[in-house]
């Protein structure tokens, strides 16, 4: 029982607390919804909004929690115990670092415009309330809404 409890810890599956109490959270929030409304409409979207809606439910629900349960969960998870990843450096963790570098690389496997280089700075932003919070809730939820934003610029903006 103990190691399994460890193990939810360790990839961040528990519940957060407080987490719509925390005014950086809904900072970052609003402001990444209004940023991603933005780079929707710079970026353009036209082959998102004629594929369906299928690619569209992964782009909000399940790129969000697969991502995250991979390189939050998995990746910055098992980092944040070894002594490289538990350091920091201008208030975030090495781990993070190390993940939000591999998150970008696995983008730009798929894409090579600017979208995939820009989702380093949401990574960092991610990675951030997983410390911030020991869970990935907070993740999964930026992550979603931050690519459901994308929708309104791309429709109002192409």
């Amino acid at each position: 029982m103990h190691e399994s409890a460890s193990l939810k810890k360790l990839l961040g599956l528990g519940p957060p607390t407080q987490l719509f109490a925390d005014r950086q959270f809904l900072i970052a929030l609003i402001a990444g919804c209004c940023l991603s409304v933005a780079v929707g409409g710079l970026a353009g979207g036209n082959a998102w909004l004629n594929a369906g809606w299928m690619p569209l439910v992964s782009l909000i629900l399940w790129a969000p929690i697969i991502e995250e349960i991979a390189f939050r969960g998995i990746v910055q998870g098992y980092l944040g115990e070894t002594i490289v990843g538990k350091r920091h450096l201008a208030g975030l963790s090495f781990a993070n670092l190390l993940a939000a570098f591999m998150f970008t690389a696995w983008h730009l496997v798929y894409r090579t415009d600017l979208l995939a280089w820009l989702v380093f700075v949401p990574a960092l932003a991610f990675g951030y309330f997983r410390d911030r919070h020991g869970s990935l809730l907070p993740c999964v939820i930026l992550h979603a809404a931050w690519n459901a934003a994308l929708l309104p610029g791309w429709y109002l903006f192409s």
